[in-house]
């Protein structure tokens, strides 16, 4: 089976879109200032992902060859402006080349429950599971982009 990018116009249909599950090793929270009223927040789940674990077998497949740069999988939480979305019904965005692996989601911060979720993130004993649902937009080998159609962020701790 061949990875084939996707041309729709619209977000392609659930059920053909593959599913990816990183699994969070830890995560960094930062804030750039570069005056009194101007201020660059950053928040990167470092997550990993093994290509033999992906149920989709042309996507297990494609991502193969850069198993080592998917244990080191960065996710970026972001404002929308601050990278461009592939499509524009996607929510982020998956970038993978032969140096790095990296997920952009766009506007996270923005989201109804986005900066709450980053503070439930830094509580003691949290537990985060994540899915994203990724559809190839550039396959050029060595580099394949995905637009992430719909992302699901959980976070888990006990009370008390």
């Amino acid at each position: 089976m061949t990875l084939v990018p996707y041309a729709g116009s619209s977000a392609p249909a659930s059920a053909s879109v593959a599913e990816l599950r990183p699994r969070p090793k830890s995560y960094v929270s930062r804030i750039w200032r570069h005056g009194p009223n101007d201020g660059v927040p950053l928040f990167r789940i470092d997550t990993a992902i093994d290509p033999a674990t992906i149920e989709d077998r042309a996507l297990s497949a494609a991502l193969a060859p850069f198993a080592p740069q998917l244990q080191d999988l960065s996710i970026y939480v972001l404002h929308a402006e601050e990278v461009k979305p592939l499509a524009p019904w996607a929510v982020g965005r998956l970038d993978v080349d032969e140096k790095s692996a990296h997920v952009f989601l766009h506007d996270y911060l923005a989201a109804p429950n986005g900066m709450l979720m980053l503070n439930l993130f830094q509580a003691p004993g949290a537990v985060a599971d994540i899915v994203m649902g990724v559809a190839p937009m550039v396959v050029e080998l060595p580099r394949i982009h995905f637009a992430i159609t719909d992302y699901d962020i959980g976070i888990r701790a006990s009370i008390g």
